[in-house]
């Protein structure tokens, strides 16, 4: 069983191993359908404000659901809405898997995901909305490495899952840096609201523009992380 987050999982063996089966199934057809959907709307996006290429340093992933602004917003907005709900079911069967503190871990990730799945179902033009599912994405996407990392610190059994726990750390640098750098007063950081509501910041914008970096970032290294937590040991 997934070793990586409890290493005392519900139920019988057989029955417990055909629900996180099905649960890492449907991760994987989320994770396909939430990556191809955003790949394809970089790949044709294009803005008359700013006439250069998609890059996930300079663009962030609001923008490709803005009708009006991507092309090819609504393939994005339905591979954010339904892959973040695919995703978000996955880890409501894998909770089933679980016992103790990891049930609360997968929950929180399948908050996490749910709130992501409402940034495509209300895109950037629902201002209040949108910035209100984004600021619960990465605010449960902390919540749940914290409670992953104080999980590993307070159970009974040394720490194997090494990659699951580095991933995690990455996920809450991330997370983090997100939501509270803007908070900091840094000359390299001329930010005066939360970086969520920066998605709306006109151009022209610094090739290397924080609030879409760690966004990308966040975003990515959550997904590396649940993946891991799905992945079955040898």
């Amino acid at each position: 069983m997934p070793q990586s987050v409890s290493d005392s999982p519900r139920g019988s063996g057989n029955k417990c191993h055909k629900i996180f089966r099905l649960a890492r199934q449907m991760f994987a057809v989320g994770m396909l359908l939430l990556c191809a959907c955003l790949l394809g709307g970089a790949l044709g996006f294009t803005s008359a404000d700013n006439p250069e290429l998609f890059s996930p340093f300079n663009h962030n992933l609001s923008e490709l659901g803005t009708y009006g602004l991507s092309p090819l917003a609504v393939l994005a907005n339905g591979g954010v809405f339904f892959g973040g709900l695919l995703l978000s079911l996955g880890c409501l069967q894998g909770m089933r898997t679980q016992r103790g503190g990891g049930m609360l871990v997968w929950l929180l990730l399948a908050f996490t995901w749910l709130s992501l799945a409402l940034t495509g179902l209300f895109p950037s033009n629902v201002y209040h909305l949108h910035t209100l599912a984004l600021k619960w994405f990465f605010t449960l996407g902390l919540a749940a490495s914290l409670c992953y990392c104080l999980y590993l610190a307070l159970r009974q059994a040394p720490v194997t899952g090494f990659w699951s726990l580095g991933l995690c750390l990455l996920a809450l640098l991330a997370n983090s840096a997100f939501l509270l750098l803007p908070s900091l007063t840094l000359e390299g950081l001329p930010f005066s609201r939360p970086f969520y509501e920066e998605v709306y910041s006109p151009y022209p914008r610094p090739a290397f523009w924080w609030p879409a970096t760690l966004q990308w970032l966040s975003l990515v290294t959550m997904l590396l992380w649940q993946a891991e937590l799905f992945r079955r040991p040898d």
